[in-house]
């Protein structure tokens, strides 16, 4: 039986992503550093969400999700279904980030199939190729946020509107209108730019349509049906949207409007541009310099943004410009933050837009000549053997030896069972969210979240643990604040006062500390 073009596409991708997806699992999940701040945030709701289910206290379930505000509580569903499917811990946190960005691959290769029989699966493979080497991409691949989920839904819905549209039903819209509203149940963000991507690319047919009713209008009642049809589908995706979104704000309404504005319209995190113009080059100097492991193929990913007479050639490609260049605008123009994650959930499209570029110029340049087509890939491809290095260290990054989640395990292993401790410590890879996952089944108290040590920290536990860092340790630019430093001040002074003792001490030597543990002394009577 002979194997059909888009068979054979599918397959190789298929073969890549299970290659690319095992290396990222043995090399940076499997064994990887402790969470990140974020990180462990997102862990611990998803581990309180499962301890909720197991004993079916439904009402704590609900509190456990509707106090999720910061972050909306899809994430955390999903991930305590994994954690119930696999396992609590720190790979398998990371192992649900990885699943949807392998999943994330495979939709890009099925987007691009449906653009053109012939061509549509090179282009697959290209895009799948370019998103599988992309620095940006493989970074949040292995770390337990919401990037890659946001990615997905991005994409899922992309590839539901394009088969709703070849459909012409519109039961099929159903899905893509739930896939939007998920949006809203994942991060603020996400809604406020993929939303409104998805409303240009659905608005920009009315002008066509309405121009077609008014040149037919001398023909009776038939020429209003596009439009009527056009307004129906539209109706069903508004409704469901609307539904989604006053479920979730019919809580705390206000709470979450606040929180909503804050994270789109206040300055929170990443770099805040100098300029205007700082500001509209910021993100093509992300995908110049992040999108690929090579900056030279990073200018040709750039330039095929400004190329949309392109699109006109594969049916479904104008939507991927207009997807694009919405976010980039309301990210660039309404959003002050800047950060390289934020353009995340559309990289993928950029790199469909590449690939369709780069088959239609391939498919230009046979027209002129037998060897026009080795010498344009010579001229893309030679530059890019220069960073074949950085690809390496994308898939094997250099480790210390040591690192965090072996500082945890000396506390716990060096602590009685049924002790209280303390460690009011806030560095981004050992912050109080980090503490209370990695100590989730300590059968004592655990104070990781007070802040500022005082005596009632001191009175309550039994042990106390802290961190000196080197000036220069592989954590010392970790300090999110002066905590640390009062925290080591204070517990002196207890010492000297004889209040306290050390009672125990690792030196790390690999990444530049020393992790202590103090035992308080009782008052004698």
């Amino acid at each position: 039986m002979k194997i059909s073009l888009f068979w054979k596409g599918f397959i190789f991708v298929l073969a890549a992503v299970v290659l690319v997806s095992g290396t990222l699992f043995v090399s940076q999940v499997r064994g990887g550093d402790a969470f990140s701040k974020e990180e462990a945030s997102h862990a611990l709701y998803a581990y309180w969400l499962l301890r909720d289910l197991k004993a079916q206290d439904w009402n704590a379930f609900w509190y456990d999700t509707q106090r999720q505000m910061v972050w909306p509580f899809l994430h955390s569903w999903v991930l305590a279904g994994s954690f119930y499917a696999v396992g609590v811990g720190y790979a398998s946190a990371r192992l649900l980030s990885l699943l949807f960005f392998a999943l994330s691959v495979l939709l890009i290769y099925l987007i691009c199939a449906r653009f053109s029989e012939k061509d549509g699966p090179r282009i697959g493979v290209v895009a799948a190729l370019l998103a599988l080497t992309s620095p940006l991409m493989l970074r949040y691949a292995v770390l337990n946020l919401l990037e890659t989920m946001g990615a997905f839904l991005f994409l899922a819905a992309a590839y539901a509107y394009l088969a709703s549209e070849d459909k012409k039903l519109a039961l099929s819209y159903l899905g893509f209108a739930v896939l939007m509203g998920l949006s809203i149940y994942t991060n603020y963000l996400y809604a406020y730019l993929l939303i409104p991507a998805f409303l240009v690319a659905s608005f920009s047919k009315l002008g066509p349509i309405l121009v077609g009713a008014v040149r037919l209008s001398r023909r009776g009642e038939q020429a209003a049906l596009p439009f009527l049809w056009w307004a129906f589908r539209k109706l069903i995706v508004a409704v469901i949207l609307l539904s989604f979104a006053a479920a979730w704000f019919s809580v705390s309404f206000s709470r979450k409007v606040m929180l909503l504005m804050t994270s789109i319209f206040k300055y929170s995190g990443g770099v805040a541009p100098a300029d205007i113009w700082d500001a509209l080059a910021y993100y093509p100097r992300v995908i110049v310099t992040d999108s690929s492991f090579s900056p030279w193929l990073g200018v040709f990913i750039m330039a095929s943004l400004l190329l949309p007479l392109v699109g006109s050639r594969y049916r479904g490609l104008q939507r991927m410009y207009t997807y694009v260049w919405t976010v980039f605008l309301l990210l660039t123009l309404t959003v002050p933050a800047k950060a390289p994650q934020m353009v995340y959930i559309i990289l993928p499209f950029i790199f469909i837009i590449f690939s369709a570029a780069l088959s239609h110029f391939l498919d230009e340049m046979r027209g002129l000549g037998s060897n026009a087509v080795t010498r344009a890939l010579i001229v893309l491809l030679l530059p890019v053997l220069v960073s074949l290095p950085r690809a390496y260290t994308m898939f094997f990054p250099a480790r210390p030896g040591q690192n965090m989640v072996q500082v945890l395990e000396y506390f716990r292993q060096s602590l009685p069972p049924g002790a209280s401790l303390a460690i009011p410590i806030n560095l981004q890879h050992l912050s109080p969210e980090l503490v209370l996952f990695h100590f989730r089944d300590w059968q004592a108290p655990v104070m990781a979240g007070e802040g500022v040590p005082d005596s009632e920290v001191f009175r309550k536990s039994d042990y106390q643990l802290t961190l000196e860092l080197d000036q220069y340790g592989y954590y010392s630019h970790e300090v999110l604040d002066d905590t640390i430093f009062r925290w080591n001040t204070w517990l002196k002074e207890k010492e000297v006062k004889g209040e306290a003792r050390l009672a125990s001490l690792r030196r790390f030597d690999r990444i530049g500390l020393t992790a202590k543990i103090y035992h308080r002394i009782a008052p004698a009577r």
